[in-house]
């Protein structure tokens, strides 16, 4: 999961799985319990495919964009995406995997998206591995046949509503919560020289 996000902060070519900002959670959650489960490559490639499927729901009654909807949006999403992938990897059924997903959305309904000196670092990867407890409690859940009580494509849309709800300043912006901190004006100062003396 780390690897991932650290490859991106240095500008490395990675699969933005949803985002570039949550591309530890999805596929850092399902390639961990693939592993786990010593399962084959057939088969965490199918679960892959289920947690793009259940993308392509959030793609088109939602958003990706943390800008739009805040890290519920990226962080949330991936945790979503990963929940339905975990319950395939574990023999579980299509209604089940539709449940996870359901409350792995629940479960990320409001995240702010905050950036620590204006990097999309810091709390991002904090988040990553919060998303990836989150599918894997959600998977756990819908296997044990936990009623998710609200339908997914609900909770997409809830998404959506509420993203539009949270305040600008907490979108992505670099206008509040924890990135106008002194702590985190002060890295980013420091960033922004390093930045700027490199490249002069």
């Amino acid at each position: 999961m780390s690897a991932i996000m650290e490859v991106k902060s240095f500008m490395g070519v990675i699969v933005a799985a949803p985002t570039a900002g949550s591309c530890g959670a999805m596929p850092g959650a399902v390639l961990g319990v693939a592993d786990s489960l010593e399962l084959s490559d057939e088969e965490t490639i199918q679960a892959l495919m289920i947690a793009g499927l259940i993308g392509v729901f959030i793609a088109a009654h939602s958003t990706f964009a943390a800008e739009v909807g805040g890290c519920q949006a990226e962080c949330g999403s991936g945790a979503t995406m990963a929940a339905a992938a975990i319950v395939h990897l574990a023999g579980g059924n299509l209604n089940q995997s539709i449940s996870a997903a359901s409350m792995a959305l629940q479960s990320s309904l409001g995240m702010i998206c905050d950036p620590i000196g204006n990097r999309v670092e810091a709390p991002c990867l904090n988040r990553n591995v919060m998303a990836a407890s989150n599918a894997l409690s959600c998977a756990n859940m819908a296997l044990a046949d936990y009623d998710h009580l609200i339908p997914l494509d609900e909770v997409i849309e809830t998404m959506y509503e509420v993203g539009k709800s949270i305040p600008n300043n907490l979108r992505c912006t670099n206008l509040g919560g924890l990135s106008i901190t002194k702590t985190a004006k002060e890295i980013e100062a420091r960033l922004t020289q390093k930045y700027f003396y490199k490249n002069c």
